[in-house]
């Protein structure tokens, strides 16, 4: 097993299928598989992005302790890839069956950002950041949006 500092746990209805589609659509890498008959109740994804390597799990829903997310539902988590070029990260995505919650954009200069929902109900951010944006321009750039919002 390989585990990063943060290691989540994904849990999905239709593990293969969704361990098919992170490796589409991220270019996750599979560690190991571990079955309990046909069903994957645990298993091991690399993923490799500009800002380092990060390993998570995929496993089918065991409720009541586990659940997937109602795929068009609001999830209670997002997951942030750090990428080199945020608009082919969503291409892919896209390509290998996600659905787009936010194309990408630019939110101010060095920063650029897509969003999009797998099928299997979670949400993914790609963000492209220039090493000169601060904490400060994000926090101008977030006071900028809410007054926009009202």
């Amino acid at each position: 097993m390989e585990m990063s500092a943060l290691h989540p746990n994904v849990t999905v209805s239709g593990a293969r299928e969704a361990i098919a589609y992170y490796e589409a659509a991220l270019g996750a890498e599979v560690i190991d598989t571990i079955t309990a008959g046909d069903t994957i109740i645990h298993s091991d994804l690399r993923l490799v992005s500009p800002a380092g390597t990060s390993t998570f799990t995929v496993a089918e829903a065991f409720p009541p302790d586990s659940v997937a997310p109602e795929v068009g539902s609001p999830t209670h988590a997002s997951f942030t890839i750090p990428v080199e070029d945020a608009d082919a990260s969503y291409a892919r995505a896209i390509s290998a069956g996600g659905s787009s919650i936010a194309e990408p954009a630019d939110w101010f200069e060095g920063f650029r950002q897509a969003a999009v929902r797998d099928p299997f109900g979670h949400r993914w951010f790609f963000v492209t950041v220039a090493d000169s944006v601060t904490v400060a321009d994000v926090q101008r750039a977030s006071d900028a949006w809410m007054a926009e919002q009202g």
